[in-house]
């Protein structure tokens, strides 16, 4: 799989225009000083205050608003998401996850922006499952 499908599905999946100011890609710094530390980022969101939550082929990495630097397995983000969206609710428009985030065990929180930007994420990850690695054209 290359970079171009990747590219597809996040036009499909709205990412880009669900995050908005907030979306990051290859060319982004932080992806680039990510991956110069050896890990495999991919894109996300990030906003003006340097938090982030990026997408990498195995995990998800993320700083917090408190400075938590962490990583979280694509696999184990996916069942975060599922298990709260079951507990908030069905159906997306009803979703308000951006006030719920994902906590983790030091009750900081994942940032995810907002609700769609929130479903974009899962459907990327969720589509890297299936197709496995990126690789650059």
């Amino acid at each position: 799989m290359d970079l171009i499908m990747l590219r597809a599905k996040l036009k499909k999946n709205n990412l880009i225009k669900n995050a908005g100011k907030y979306f990051v890609d290859e060319t982004s710094d932080i992806i680039k000083e990510l991956n110069s530390q050896g890990k495999s980022a991919l894109l996300g969101i990030q906003n003006k205050k340097g938090v982030y939550t990026i997408i990498g082929e195995q995990c998800v990495y993320y700083l917090t608003s408190s400075g938590e630097k962490g990583e979280i397995s694509n696999k184990e983000f996916c069942e975060e998401l599922h298990e709260n969206g079951c507990r908030i609710g069905k159906g997306w428009i009803k979703f308000k996850f951006m006030y719920k985030n994902i906590v983790l065990s030091n009750h900081d929180k994942v940032w995810l922006h907002n609700a769609k930007t929130m479903f974009s994420l899962w459907s990327t990850i969720v589509w890297l499952k299936k197709n496995g690695k990126v690789h650059p054209r």
